[in-house]
Protein backbone atom coordinates (compact mmCIF):
# COMPACT_ATOMS: atom_id res chain seq x y z
CA UNK A 1 0.00 0.00 0.00
CA UNK A 2 1.06 3.51 -0.89
CA UNK A 3 2.39 5.65 1.97
CA UNK A 4 0.00 8.55 1.67
CA UNK A 5 1.69 11.55 1.79
CA UNK A 6 1.15 14.76 3.73
CA UNK A 7 1.10 18.46 2.25
CA UNK A 8 4.16 20.28 2.49
CA UNK A 9 5.13 23.68 1.19
CA UNK A 10 2.32 24.74 2.90
CA UNK A 11 3.22 28.79 3.26
CA UNK A 12 3.33 29.13 -0.91
CA UNK A 13 -0.11 27.27 -1.71
CA UNK A 14 -1.87 28.48 1.35
CA UNK A 15 -3.44 31.41 0.03
CA UNK A 16 -4.85 29.31 -2.72
CA UNK A 17 -6.92 27.13 -0.02
CA UNK A 18 -7.88 29.81 2.05
CA UNK A 19 -4.92 30.26 3.73
CA UNK A 20 -5.67 26.37 4.65
CA UNK A 21 -1.67 24.77 5.88
CA UNK A 22 -1.27 21.04 5.93
CA UNK A 23 0.72 18.84 8.26
CA UNK A 24 0.56 15.94 10.76
CA UNK A 25 -2.41 15.32 13.05
CA UNK A 26 -4.44 13.26 14.58
CA UNK A 27 -7.68 13.58 14.64
CA UNK A 28 -10.23 12.50 11.71
CA UNK A 29 -12.33 14.66 9.60
CA UNK A 30 -15.85 13.55 7.80
CA UNK A 31 -16.07 14.24 4.91
CA UNK A 32 -20.12 13.98 4.51
CA UNK A 33 -20.11 16.60 7.04
CA UNK A 34 -21.83 19.89 5.50
CA UNK A 35 -20.03 22.64 4.68
CA UNK A 36 -21.22 26.01 3.07
CA UNK A 37 -18.45 27.81 0.43
CA UNK A 38 -19.49 31.17 0.12
CA UNK A 39 -19.11 33.34 -2.84
CA UNK A 40 -17.81 37.31 -1.33
CA UNK A 41 -18.85 39.35 -3.97
CA UNK A 42 -20.84 37.16 -6.11
CA UNK A 43 -21.28 39.53 -9.41
CA UNK A 44 -24.59 39.46 -11.69
CA UNK A 45 -24.41 37.21 -14.51
CA UNK A 46 -21.76 34.85 -12.85
CA UNK A 47 -22.74 31.21 -11.95
CA UNK A 48 -20.14 29.79 -9.37
CA UNK A 49 -20.27 26.14 -9.09
CA UNK A 50 -17.92 24.21 -6.77
CA UNK A 51 -16.50 20.96 -7.59
CA UNK A 52 -14.94 18.53 -4.71
CA UNK A 53 -11.36 16.92 -6.07
CA UNK A 54 -10.15 16.06 -2.79
CA UNK A 55 -11.24 15.43 0.89
CA UNK A 56 -9.53 16.04 4.54
CA UNK A 57 -8.00 14.15 7.27
CA UNK A 58 -6.72 14.28 10.60
CA UNK A 59 -7.06 18.30 11.25
CA UNK A 60 -4.63 19.55 13.78
CA UNK A 61 -4.98 22.46 16.22
CA UNK A 62 -7.51 24.06 19.25
CA UNK A 63 -10.71 24.64 17.42
CA UNK A 64 -11.93 26.91 16.08
CA UNK A 65 -8.03 27.56 14.65
CA UNK A 66 -6.86 25.21 12.20
CA UNK A 67 -3.09 24.69 12.27
CA UNK A 68 -2.84 21.59 9.73
CA UNK A 69 -4.61 18.89 7.81
CA UNK A 70 -4.10 15.95 5.47
CA UNK A 71 -5.91 15.73 2.57
CA UNK A 72 -6.74 12.69 -0.25
CA UNK A 73 -7.45 12.72 -3.98
CA UNK A 74 -11.24 11.73 -5.05
CA UNK A 75 -10.90 9.06 -7.64
CA UNK A 76 -12.58 10.82 -9.74
CA UNK A 77 -10.98 13.63 -10.04
CA UNK A 78 -7.14 11.59 -9.72
CA UNK A 79 -6.32 11.83 -13.86
CA UNK A 80 -7.32 15.26 -13.86
CA UNK A 81 -5.55 16.77 -10.88
CA UNK A 82 -2.50 14.41 -11.82
CA UNK A 83 -2.45 15.97 -15.08
CA UNK A 84 -3.48 19.62 -13.99
CA UNK A 85 -0.13 19.10 -11.67
CA UNK A 86 1.71 18.06 -14.42
CA UNK A 87 1.01 20.67 -16.76
CA UNK A 88 0.91 23.40 -14.26
CA UNK A 89 4.61 22.46 -13.22
CA UNK A 90 6.38 22.63 -16.74
CA UNK A 91 5.46 19.25 -17.90
CA UNK A 92 7.96 17.93 -15.13
CA UNK A 93 6.70 14.51 -14.13
CA UNK A 94 4.60 14.47 -11.13
CA UNK A 95 6.85 12.24 -8.72
CA UNK A 96 6.22 8.45 -8.09
CA UNK A 97 4.71 9.27 -4.25
CA UNK A 98 2.28 11.29 -5.82
CA UNK A 99 0.99 8.89 -8.41
CA UNK A 100 -2.34 7.79 -6.14
CA UNK A 101 -2.56 11.03 -4.69
CA UNK A 102 -1.91 13.90 -6.77
CA UNK A 103 -3.78 16.63 -4.58
CA UNK A 104 -0.99 16.53 -2.25
CA UNK A 105 1.69 16.90 -4.78
CA UNK A 106 -0.01 20.16 -5.67
CA UNK A 107 0.65 21.27 -2.06
CA UNK A 108 4.14 21.44 -2.60
CA UNK A 109 3.77 24.01 -5.01
CA UNK A 110 4.42 27.82 -4.94
CA UNK A 111 1.75 30.25 -5.24
CA UNK A 112 2.33 30.91 -9.04
CA UNK A 113 2.71 27.39 -9.48
CA UNK A 114 -0.90 26.68 -7.55
CA UNK A 115 -2.65 29.51 -10.18
CA UNK A 116 -1.46 28.06 -12.91
CA UNK A 117 -2.72 24.54 -11.40
CA UNK A 118 -6.09 25.88 -11.19
CA UNK A 119 -6.26 27.20 -14.62
CA UNK A 120 -5.46 24.32 -15.70
CA UNK A 121 -7.91 21.85 -13.78
CA UNK A 122 -10.52 24.10 -14.76
CA UNK A 123 -9.80 23.38 -18.13
CA UNK A 124 -9.83 19.81 -17.78
CA UNK A 125 -12.62 19.05 -15.06
CA UNK A 126 -13.77 15.09 -15.35
CA UNK A 127 -16.52 13.88 -17.70
CA UNK A 128 -19.55 14.00 -15.87
CA UNK A 129 -19.06 15.90 -13.08
CA UNK A 130 -21.42 18.73 -12.35
CA UNK A 131 -20.36 20.68 -9.72
CA UNK A 132 -22.83 22.27 -6.85
CA UNK A 133 -23.88 25.58 -8.05
CA UNK A 134 -24.19 28.43 -5.73
CA UNK A 135 -27.52 30.25 -4.73
CA UNK A 136 -27.80 33.42 -3.21
CA UNK A 137 -23.87 33.24 -3.19
CA UNK A 138 -23.67 30.29 -1.49
CA UNK A 139 -22.55 26.59 -2.60
CA UNK A 140 -23.83 24.09 -0.36
CA UNK A 141 -21.39 21.47 -0.05
CA UNK A 142 -19.64 18.48 2.09
CA UNK A 143 -16.14 19.42 3.83
CA UNK A 144 -13.01 18.85 1.46
CA UNK A 145 -10.85 21.15 -0.96
CA UNK A 146 -13.22 22.68 -3.87
CA UNK A 147 -11.96 23.64 -7.50
CA UNK A 148 -15.09 26.87 -7.68
CA UNK A 149 -15.60 27.98 -11.13
CA UNK A 150 -17.25 31.42 -12.15
CA UNK A 151 -19.20 30.99 -15.71
CA UNK A 152 -21.15 33.63 -17.75
CA UNK A 153 -23.15 33.01 -20.99
CA UNK A 154 -20.34 34.48 -23.08
CA UNK A 155 -17.08 33.07 -21.27
CA UNK A 156 -15.18 31.37 -18.42
CA UNK A 157 -14.49 33.71 -15.43
CA UNK A 158 -11.62 32.92 -13.41
CA UNK A 159 -11.14 29.84 -10.79
CA UNK A 160 -9.66 29.75 -7.53
CA UNK A 161 -9.11 26.87 -5.00
CA UNK A 162 -11.06 26.75 -1.74
CA UNK A 163 -10.78 24.48 1.32
CA UNK A 164 -14.18 24.45 3.72
CA UNK A 165 -14.26 23.84 7.42
CA UNK A 166 -13.67 21.15 9.14
CA UNK A 167 -15.31 18.92 11.97
CA UNK A 168 -13.71 16.29 13.83
CA UNK A 169 -15.74 15.07 16.36
CA UNK A 170 -17.29 18.01 18.47
CA UNK A 171 -14.63 20.51 17.54
CA UNK A 172 -15.24 23.09 14.59
CA UNK A 173 -12.02 24.20 12.74
CA UNK A 174 -13.16 27.63 10.68
CA UNK A 175 -9.73 29.92 10.56
CA UNK A 176 -6.38 29.10 9.86
CA UNK A 177 -3.40 31.48 9.86
CA UNK A 178 -3.51 33.38 6.57
CA UNK A 179 -0.39 33.84 4.02
CA UNK A 180 -1.51 37.17 2.56
CA UNK A 181 0.87 37.21 -0.67
CA UNK A 182 -2.20 36.63 -3.13
CA UNK A 183 -5.37 35.03 -3.82
CA UNK A 184 -7.91 35.41 -1.14
CA UNK A 185 -6.15 38.15 0.59
CA UNK A 186 -8.23 39.27 3.43
CA UNK A 187 -9.81 36.07 4.46
CA UNK A 188 -9.22 34.12 7.31
CA UNK A 189 -12.45 31.98 7.60
CA UNK A 190 -12.44 28.66 5.99
CA UNK A 191 -15.17 27.93 3.38
CA UNK A 192 -14.80 31.74 1.78
CA UNK A 193 -13.46 33.18 -1.21
CA UNK A 194 -13.92 36.42 -2.74
CA UNK A 195 -14.96 36.51 -6.26
CA UNK A 196 -12.22 37.51 -9.00
CA UNK A 197 -14.15 38.33 -11.75
CA UNK A 198 -15.86 41.74 -11.63
CA UNK A 199 -18.81 43.36 -13.59
CA UNK A 200 -17.99 46.56 -15.22
CA UNK A 201 -18.11 49.19 -12.11
CA UNK A 202 -20.89 51.22 -11.45
CA UNK A 203 -21.35 54.33 -13.46
CA UNK A 204 -20.49 57.40 -11.57
CA UNK A 205 -23.51 60.46 -11.56
CA UNK A 206 -22.87 63.95 -12.19
CA UNK A 207 -24.89 67.22 -10.79
CA UNK A 208 -23.50 70.65 -12.01
CA UNK A 209 -25.08 74.62 -10.71
CA UNK A 210 -23.78 77.61 -11.56
CA UNK A 211 -22.46 79.56 -8.90
CA UNK A 212 -24.09 83.08 -7.75
CA UNK A 213 -26.57 82.51 -9.61
CA UNK A 214 -30.26 81.05 -10.02
CA UNK A 215 -29.59 79.64 -13.45
CA UNK A 216 -30.16 76.10 -12.55
CA UNK A 217 -30.83 74.69 -16.16
CA UNK A 218 -29.10 73.50 -18.85
CA UNK A 219 -27.78 76.80 -20.17
CA UNK A 220 -24.89 79.31 -19.15
CA UNK A 221 -23.19 82.58 -19.60
CA UNK A 222 -19.48 82.47 -20.80
CA UNK A 223 -18.10 83.76 -17.45
CA UNK A 224 -19.90 81.65 -15.60
CA UNK A 225 -18.77 79.35 -12.40
CA UNK A 226 -20.29 75.94 -13.01
CA UNK A 227 -20.05 73.54 -9.23
CA UNK A 228 -19.64 70.04 -10.45
CA UNK A 229 -20.06 66.97 -7.89
CA UNK A 230 -19.61 63.38 -9.17
CA UNK A 231 -20.52 60.52 -7.34
CA UNK A 232 -18.60 57.37 -7.47
CA UNK A 233 -19.09 54.23 -5.36
CA UNK A 234 -16.29 51.70 -4.45
CA UNK A 235 -16.96 48.09 -5.76
CA UNK A 236 -17.79 46.28 -3.15
CA UNK A 237 -15.02 43.34 -4.72
CA UNK A 238 -12.50 45.96 -3.10
CA UNK A 239 -12.92 43.94 0.24
CA UNK A 240 -11.62 41.17 -1.20
CA UNK A 241 -7.90 42.51 -1.97
CA UNK A 242 -5.14 43.90 -0.27
CA UNK A 243 -4.58 46.63 -2.68
CA UNK A 244 -7.39 47.71 -5.12
CA UNK A 245 -7.03 50.30 -7.27
CA UNK A 246 -10.01 52.99 -8.50
CA UNK A 247 -9.40 55.95 -10.82
CA UNK A 248 -11.88 58.59 -11.30
CA UNK A 249 -11.49 60.01 -14.88
CA UNK A 250 -13.45 63.62 -15.91
CA UNK A 251 -13.22 64.57 -19.24
CA UNK A 252 -14.08 68.37 -19.71
CA UNK A 253 -14.76 69.82 -23.07
CA UNK A 254 -13.40 72.95 -25.03
CA UNK A 255 -14.25 75.98 -23.27
CA UNK A 256 -14.21 75.15 -19.76
CA UNK A 257 -11.60 76.01 -17.46
CA UNK A 258 -10.92 73.33 -14.84
CA UNK A 259 -7.55 73.73 -14.22
CA UNK A 260 -6.41 72.31 -10.96
CA UNK A 261 -4.63 75.92 -9.32
CA UNK A 262 -8.63 77.22 -9.71
CA UNK A 263 -11.03 74.60 -9.65
CA UNK A 264 -10.81 73.97 -6.12
CA UNK A 265 -11.11 69.82 -6.42
CA UNK A 266 -12.14 68.16 -3.05
CA UNK A 267 -12.35 64.96 -2.45
CA UNK A 268 -14.50 62.92 0.13
CA UNK A 269 -15.05 59.24 1.13
CA UNK A 270 -18.93 59.67 2.58
CA UNK A 271 -18.84 58.12 6.47
CA UNK A 272 -15.37 57.07 5.53
CA UNK A 273 -14.09 57.30 9.42
CA UNK A 274 -14.39 55.16 11.84
CA UNK A 275 -17.24 56.87 13.97
CA UNK A 276 -18.93 57.28 10.46
CA UNK A 277 -18.19 60.82 9.49
CA UNK A 278 -17.29 62.19 6.41
CA UNK A 279 -13.59 61.30 5.31
CA UNK A 280 -11.26 64.00 3.19
CA UNK A 281 -8.93 62.84 1.44
CA UNK A 282 -5.58 64.10 0.73
CA UNK A 283 -3.81 64.85 -2.63
CA UNK A 284 -0.39 62.97 -2.11
CA UNK A 285 -1.15 61.19 -0.03
CA UNK A 286 -4.68 59.27 -0.58
CA UNK A 287 -4.88 59.96 -4.38
CA UNK A 288 -3.29 61.67 -7.26
CA UNK A 289 -4.26 64.11 -9.16
CA UNK A 290 -2.93 64.84 -12.86
CA UNK A 291 -4.55 66.96 -15.82
CA UNK A 292 -3.76 66.91 -19.53
CA UNK A 293 -5.19 69.27 -22.02
CA UNK A 294 -6.76 73.14 -21.60
CA UNK A 295 -9.57 75.19 -22.29
CA UNK A 296 -8.50 76.62 -25.22
CA UNK A 297 -6.93 72.57 -26.21
CA UNK A 298 -9.56 71.25 -28.68
CA UNK A 299 -9.90 67.81 -26.36
CA UNK A 300 -10.75 70.29 -23.76
CA UNK A 301 -9.55 68.84 -20.71
CA UNK A 302 -8.76 65.34 -18.91
CA UNK A 303 -8.73 65.32 -15.11
CA UNK A 304 -7.62 61.95 -13.60
CA UNK A 305 -7.97 61.22 -9.63
CA UNK A 306 -5.97 57.46 -9.01
CA UNK A 307 -6.60 56.08 -5.78
CA UNK A 308 -4.12 53.77 -5.34
CA UNK A 309 -6.08 51.32 -3.14
CA UNK A 310 -9.20 51.80 -1.78
CA UNK A 311 -9.26 48.33 0.17
CA UNK A 312 -11.19 49.94 3.39
CA UNK A 313 -13.28 52.00 1.20
CA UNK A 314 -15.20 49.19 -0.57
CA UNK A 315 -18.82 49.64 -0.76
CA UNK A 316 -18.72 53.71 -0.24
CA UNK A 317 -19.56 56.60 -2.00
CA UNK A 318 -16.40 58.77 -2.96
CA UNK A 319 -17.63 62.62 -3.74
CA UNK A 320 -15.53 64.42 -5.73
CA UNK A 321 -16.55 68.22 -6.24
CA UNK A 322 -14.68 70.96 -8.34
CA UNK A 323 -15.41 73.97 -9.91
CA UNK A 324 -15.33 75.12 -13.95
CA UNK A 325 -15.21 78.58 -15.22
CA UNK A 326 -16.85 78.98 -19.06
CA UNK A 327 -14.53 80.64 -21.01
CA UNK A 328 -14.55 82.36 -24.67
CA UNK A 329 -13.61 79.43 -26.57
CA UNK A 330 -16.70 77.86 -25.31
CA UNK A 331 -18.90 77.46 -28.74
CA UNK A 332 -22.27 76.07 -28.75
CA UNK A 333 -22.44 74.21 -25.23
CA UNK A 334 -19.93 72.65 -22.70
CA UNK A 335 -19.42 69.00 -21.54
CA UNK A 336 -18.26 66.97 -18.44
CA UNK A 337 -17.82 63.18 -18.44
CA UNK A 338 -17.07 61.18 -15.49
CA UNK A 339 -15.79 57.64 -15.91
CA UNK A 340 -14.66 55.32 -13.10
CA UNK A 341 -11.99 52.24 -13.47
CA UNK A 342 -11.53 49.20 -11.16
CA UNK A 343 -9.21 47.45 -10.73
CA UNK A 344 -9.64 44.86 -13.45
CA UNK A 345 -8.95 47.69 -16.02
CA UNK A 346 -12.88 47.59 -16.79
CA UNK A 347 -14.58 51.06 -17.19
CA UNK A 348 -18.06 52.47 -16.10
CA UNK A 349 -18.74 55.95 -17.75
CA UNK A 350 -21.29 58.38 -16.55
CA UNK A 351 -23.95 60.42 -18.43
CA UNK A 352 -22.36 63.82 -19.62
CA UNK A 353 -23.34 66.63 -18.17
CA UNK A 354 -24.42 69.23 -20.91
CA UNK A 355 -24.65 72.71 -20.49
CA UNK A 356 -25.74 74.36 -23.34
CA UNK A 357 -25.04 78.38 -24.54
CA UNK A 358 -27.34 80.31 -26.50
CA UNK A 359 -26.64 83.64 -28.97
CA UNK A 360 -28.01 85.93 -31.40
CA UNK A 361 -27.53 88.29 -34.20
CA UNK A 362 -29.01 91.03 -36.44
CA UNK A 363 -27.79 93.10 -39.32
CA UNK A 364 -28.17 96.90 -38.73
CA UNK A 365 -29.89 98.62 -41.99
CA UNK A 366 -30.42 102.14 -43.09
CA UNK A 367 -31.97 103.40 -46.45
CA UNK A 368 -31.08 104.11 -49.70
CA UNK A 369 -27.38 103.23 -49.82
CA UNK A 370 -27.35 101.61 -46.69
CA UNK A 371 -30.70 99.22 -47.44
CA UNK A 372 -28.41 96.01 -47.42
CA UNK A 373 -25.82 97.22 -44.39
CA UNK A 374 -25.41 100.58 -41.98
CA UNK A 375 -21.94 100.47 -39.32
CA UNK A 376 -21.45 102.54 -36.61
CA UNK A 377 -24.99 102.09 -34.80
CA UNK A 378 -24.41 100.95 -31.36
CA UNK A 379 -26.48 98.66 -28.37
CA UNK A 380 -26.31 97.87 -24.98
CA UNK A 381 -27.89 94.41 -24.14
CA UNK A 382 -29.64 93.52 -20.53
CA UNK A 383 -30.92 90.42 -18.98
CA UNK A 384 -33.34 92.75 -16.52
CA UNK A 385 -35.27 94.90 -18.81
CA UNK A 386 -32.89 97.67 -18.74
CA UNK A 387 -32.31 98.36 -15.55
CA UNK A 388 -27.82 96.81 -15.83
CA UNK A 389 -26.15 96.07 -18.88
CA UNK A 390 -23.88 93.40 -19.73
CA UNK A 391 -20.37 93.84 -20.93
CA UNK A 392 -19.12 92.29 -23.84
CA UNK A 393 -15.73 91.43 -25.66
CA UNK A 394 -15.31 90.72 -28.81
CA UNK A 395 -13.27 87.17 -30.52
CA UNK A 396 -11.16 86.98 -33.46
CA UNK A 397 -13.98 86.74 -35.79
CA UNK A 398 -15.88 89.57 -34.19
CA UNK A 399 -18.60 88.35 -32.33
CA UNK A 400 -19.48 89.49 -28.79
CA UNK A 401 -19.34 87.38 -25.88
CA UNK A 402 -19.61 88.29 -21.90
CA UNK A 403 -17.05 89.42 -20.25
CA UNK A 404 -17.19 91.60 -17.04
CA UNK A 405 -14.05 93.19 -17.91
CA UNK A 406 -15.63 94.14 -21.66
CA UNK A 407 -17.75 97.34 -22.42
CA UNK A 408 -21.16 97.84 -22.36
CA UNK A 409 -21.87 99.09 -25.76
CA UNK A 410 -21.84 97.17 -28.97
CA UNK A 411 -21.46 98.03 -32.15
CA UNK A 412 -23.04 97.29 -35.75
CA UNK A 413 -19.55 96.24 -37.84
CA UNK A 414 -18.03 98.20 -40.80
CA UNK A 415 -17.56 94.84 -43.06
CA UNK A 416 -14.10 95.35 -42.57
CA UNK A 417 -11.25 92.89 -41.00
CA UNK A 418 -12.82 90.31 -39.52
CA UNK A 419 -16.07 91.81 -39.24
CA UNK A 420 -17.01 91.33 -43.08
CA UNK A 421 -21.06 91.50 -42.50
CA UNK A 422 -21.75 95.14 -42.72
CA UNK A 423 -24.17 96.50 -40.14
CA UNK A 424 -23.45 93.04 -38.36
CA UNK A 425 -23.73 92.97 -35.17
CA UNK A 426 -23.24 89.15 -33.24
CA UNK A 427 -23.43 87.91 -29.02
CA UNK A 428 -23.00 84.52 -28.47
CA UNK A 429 -22.65 82.88 -24.38
CA UNK A 430 -25.93 84.06 -23.23
CA UNK A 431 -27.51 81.71 -21.13
CA UNK A 432 -31.72 81.13 -21.38
CA UNK A 433 -33.87 84.59 -20.64
CA UNK A 434 -35.22 87.18 -22.20
CA UNK A 435 -32.54 89.85 -23.16
CA UNK A 436 -33.44 93.54 -24.13
CA UNK A 437 -31.52 95.37 -26.88
CA UNK A 438 -31.48 98.88 -26.88
CA UNK A 439 -29.80 101.39 -29.66
CA UNK A 440 -28.23 103.78 -28.01
CA UNK A 441 -26.67 105.64 -30.52
CA UNK A 442 -27.90 105.82 -34.06
CA UNK A 443 -25.68 105.93 -36.82
CA UNK A 444 -24.13 109.57 -38.48
CA UNK A 445 -26.72 111.21 -40.60
CA UNK A 446 -29.80 109.32 -38.95
CA UNK A 447 -32.52 110.35 -36.83
CA UNK A 448 -32.24 109.79 -33.06
CA UNK A 449 -35.49 110.04 -32.84
CA UNK A 450 -36.22 106.50 -34.22
CA UNK A 451 -33.57 104.41 -32.67
CA UNK A 452 -35.24 101.03 -31.44
CA UNK A 453 -35.72 99.04 -28.61
CA UNK A 454 -36.18 95.03 -29.14
CA UNK A 455 -36.14 91.69 -26.98
CA UNK A 456 -34.26 88.40 -28.02
CA UNK A 457 -35.92 85.40 -26.04
CA UNK A 458 -33.59 82.28 -25.94
CA UNK A 459 -34.58 78.79 -24.46
CA UNK A 460 -33.97 76.38 -22.03
CA UNK A 461 -31.60 74.40 -24.69
CA UNK A 462 -29.59 77.69 -25.85
CA UNK A 463 -28.93 77.75 -29.62
CA UNK A 464 -30.41 80.68 -31.56
CA UNK A 465 -32.54 83.52 -30.09
CA UNK A 466 -35.65 84.69 -31.29
CA UNK A 467 -35.91 88.62 -32.02
CA UNK A 468 -39.19 90.29 -31.33
CA UNK A 469 -40.97 92.68 -33.57
CA UNK A 470 -40.60 96.33 -32.39
CA UNK A 471 -43.96 98.98 -32.03
CA UNK A 472 -42.48 100.47 -35.28
CA UNK A 473 -41.87 97.25 -37.37
CA UNK A 474 -37.98 98.31 -37.65
CA UNK A 475 -37.21 94.54 -36.97
CA UNK A 476 -37.92 92.52 -39.87
CA UNK A 477 -37.38 88.94 -37.53
CA UNK A 478 -37.69 86.92 -41.13
CA UNK A 479 -34.78 88.81 -42.26
CA UNK A 480 -32.99 89.36 -38.80
CA UNK A 481 -32.61 92.96 -39.94
CA UNK A 482 -33.13 96.52 -37.68
CA UNK A 483 -34.31 99.80 -39.85
CA UNK A 484 -32.30 103.08 -39.08
CA UNK A 485 -34.77 106.26 -40.74
CA UNK A 486 -33.60 109.46 -41.50
CA UNK A 487 -36.79 110.73 -41.40
CA UNK A 488 -40.53 109.67 -40.03
CA UNK A 489 -41.75 108.96 -43.67
CA UNK A 490 -39.20 105.91 -44.09
CA UNK A 491 -40.89 104.51 -41.37
CA UNK A 492 -42.35 101.30 -42.60
CA UNK A 493 -46.18 101.16 -43.58
CA UNK A 494 -47.62 97.90 -42.23
CA UNK A 495 -49.45 96.68 -39.45
CA UNK A 496 -48.96 98.11 -36.15
CA UNK A 497 -46.59 100.06 -37.37
CA UNK A 498 -48.51 102.28 -39.80
CA UNK A 499 -51.08 103.19 -37.45
CA UNK A 500 -48.17 104.36 -34.88
CA UNK A 501 -47.09 106.59 -37.65
CA UNK A 502 -50.52 108.06 -38.31
CA UNK A 503 -50.81 108.59 -34.01
CA UNK A 504 -47.23 110.33 -34.64
CA UNK A 505 -48.35 112.31 -37.58
CA UNK A 506 -51.45 113.60 -36.02
CA UNK A 507 -49.74 114.38 -32.97
CA UNK A 508 -47.19 116.58 -34.78
CA UNK A 509 -50.03 118.20 -36.77
CA UNK A 510 -51.59 118.72 -33.64
CA UNK A 511 -49.09 120.24 -32.30
CA UNK A 512 -48.81 122.53 -35.49
CA UNK A 513 -52.22 123.71 -35.30
CA UNK A 514 -51.87 124.83 -31.75
CA UNK A 515 -48.63 126.86 -32.65
CA UNK A 516 -51.04 128.27 -35.28
CA UNK A 517 -53.78 129.00 -32.92
CA UNK A 518 -51.70 130.03 -30.54
CA UNK A 519 -49.95 132.85 -32.73
CA UNK A 520 -53.23 134.15 -34.64
CA UNK A 521 -54.76 135.33 -30.78
CA UNK A 522 -51.60 136.52 -30.42
CA UNK A 523 -51.75 138.88 -33.69
CA UNK A 524 -55.33 139.57 -32.85
CA UNK A 525 -54.60 140.83 -29.79
CA UNK A 526 -52.31 143.25 -30.94
CA UNK A 527 -54.02 144.80 -33.91
CA UNK A 528 -56.72 145.43 -30.94
CA UNK A 529 -54.46 147.00 -29.00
Amino acid sequence: MKLRKLFAGVAAAATLLGGMAFGAATANAAATDTAPITVNNAQAGYTYKGYKFATFDNVQGTAPNATSVEVNTVDAWKDAVYNAADAANGGAEVPAEYAENPAAYVATFDAATARRFTGELTKNIPTGEQGTAAVNGVITATEGWFLVTSTTEENAGKSALVATQITSGNNTYTKITLNTEDGHHNIDTLGQFNAKDENAPTPPTKMADVKGTENVGDTVNVGDTVNYTITAVVPPAAAGYNTYKYTITDAASKGLNVAKKNANFTVVVKEGNAGGTDKTLAEGIDYTLTQEGSASAENGTVTTIAFSNVKDYAGKTIQVTYQGVVTSDAVDQVTNTATVKNNNDQTGEGTPVVKKLGKFDFTKIGVGDDATGLAGAEFNVSADGGRTFIKFSQDAKGVYYPDANGSETLTSADGKGAQTTLGKVAVRGLAEGVYTVQETKAPTGYAENFKVIFTVTIGEDGGEGTLTVDNLHQVNTNDKTVLNVKSITQLPLTGAAGTMLFTVVAVLLAGVAATVFAKSRSTKRALNV
